[in-house]
């Protein structure tokens, strides 16, 4: 996927795909030698003893930035919803009529069908869940002893820096072994090969910039408001397929949420900063993130989520530690 700290989005603009393993090739982040960091509730479990009340959308959150771009989305998908529940009408009516010669439930699954979408989109907003059902669609599984220890001394660290963060409710591992990290709605996703690096603080700060924040809550928002099948339909009927599965709000806003990605990734880089990252953060990109930038002509017409590398590290060395 992308070879920079995973943003909120492995699903950039309308999203398309969740963030299967949507950071970067390489996201570690330098598990910073904790310091005498106070005793915390486990973040894996304090999440859960809280329940799914602490992860409800805050005022704080919600901005005109994305709440625009989001209303612009969402209409567009309403016409697509339409188009959908037509279609899916149609489909049913048959299917009823032959099998068992009643259409009596046709409309009301029509439009379900059609409109269920943007009802669970907008619902993820306000309580971002489905971090289980992204684990398995991943392949990810749950941490091992070790694996937990090691992730809340990291935890405890950046809570010294700020007992306010709001850990991930869940977390799971991913067994590659690549540095790679990402948030979807209300869970971390970690590999394998960012919890044995030196890069685990730095890069579990920039997520938790995702996570605290209204990023991933609406990553998981965008991708909910499109259906199967996400990929191009390489059969016939391609634009009525583009438009009964939400793809065409996934291309026509795609550069104007390319360009907020982009200006979020800069704010969780500045989120790490403030937990005392900035320099870790830093020396991660420089050793595992520059590699993967690619020239990407007229990219503000584009959907490409992280701004250059360089840029980003430019911001970081000119960031004072906790400042």
């Amino acid at each position: 996927m992308r070879t920079s700290i995973s943003t909120p989005n492995g699903a950039t603009a309308a999203t398309a795909s969740p963030p299967a393993v949507a950071a970067g090739a390489t996201v570690g982040a330098p598990p910073v030698v904790p310091l005498a960091a106070p005793a915390v509730e486990p973040a894996s479990s304090s999440g859960a003893a809280r329940g799914t009340s602490a992860y409800v959308i805050r005022a704080k959150e919600i901005s005109p930035g994305w709440v625009m771009l989001y209303a612009g989305t969402f209409a567009i998908q309403f016409m697509c919803a339409f188009v959908r529940a037509m279609v899916a009408y149609a489909v049913l009516w048959v299917a009823f009529k032959l099998v068992v010669h009643d259409t009596a439930p046709v409309n009301d699954l029509a439009l379900l069908a059609g409109y269920g979408p943007l009802a669970l989109s907008f619902a993820t907003l306000i309580l971002p869940l489905g971090g289980w059902w992204w684990e398995q669609q991943s392949g990810g599984r749950s941490p091992s002893e070790r694996e937990r220890l090691v992730f809340e001394d990291a935890i405890a660290t950046l809570c010294y820096a700020d007992p306010q963060l709001r850990p991930p409710r869940r977390w799971f591992v991913l067994d590659v072994p690549e540095c790679n990290a990402t948030v979807y709605a209300d869970t971390l996703m970690l590999s394998r090969g960012l919890l044995e690096s030196s890069y685990l603080e730095a890069v579990i700060a920039h997520e938790l910039g995702h996570l605290n924040s209204s990023d991933a809550r609406l990553t998981a928002a965008l991708y909910r408001l499109t259906t199967p099948p996400r990929q191009q339909a390489r059969w016939g009927l391609r634009t009525l397929m583009l438009i009964v599965t939400g793809a065409l709000a996934v291309q026509a806003t795609m550069a104007p949420w390319g360009a907020y990605w982009r200006a979020r990734e800069h704010q969780a880089d500045a989120y790490a900063a403030r937990l005392g990252q900035a320099q870790s953060l830093a020396r991660f990109l420089e050793t595992e993130a520059l590699d993967g930038d690619l020239p990407v002509p007229f990219v503000w017409l584009t959907d490409k989520s992280h701004p250059w590398t360089e840029h980003r590290i430019d911001r970081l060395e000119h960031h004072d530690d906790g400042q």
